[in-house]
């Protein structure tokens, strides 16, 4: 699996984090569902172009590099081992940590073609803990409302 596995344990401490954490963290689900569109719609150049265009939403550095490894390397397994070495390397906790896993699985679920409706209405939110999944689907929801709203004008 992971060249460093991350057990159960060392996941469930570092993953801890207050309710106003994981509302921050609900902007990353928004932001990794537009890369989803964008990445279905035209591919890893209109991802690069996303990337130039809207350089504020990549501010953060881990981000950044996540969403350059997700345009070079074509497997979600050497995406998985690079980024969750980052994270541990990094040593993030709170909401870094669970930034970090929500944009390592996304963007791997993304290159592994599952639907955005799984990725974002059940993998994604299973992270938050049961007590705020709905808020982690409702962001992804807020999305695609908006996004149709856009298409509609």
């Amino acid at each position: 699996m992971y060249k460093y596995r991350i057990d159960t344990e060392y996941f469930s401490q570092r993953i801890q984090c207050s309710r106003d954490d994981k509302y921050e963290c609900l902007r990353t689900i928004q932001f990794l569902a537009e890369v989803e569109n964008v990445y279905h719609s035209g591919g890893v150049a209109a991802v690069d172009r996303l990337l130039e265009t809207e350089p504020t939403k990549f501010s953060a550095v881990f981000l950044y590099r996540a969403v350059e490894l997700f345009m070079d390397v074509k497997s979600s397994q050497q995406i998985r081992t690079v980024l969750y070495n980052r994270i541990i390397t990094s040593n993030f906790v709170g909401a870094q940590f669970l930034n970090g896993v929500v944009i390592t699985e996304a963007l791997c679920a993304i290159l592994d073609k599952e639907s955005s409706d799984y990725i974002f209405n059940f993998l994604i939110p299973s992270f938050f803990g049961i007590d705020f999944e709905d808020n982690a689907r409702q962001a992804y929801r807020d999305f695609r409302r908006s996004k149709m709203k856009l298409q509609g004008s």
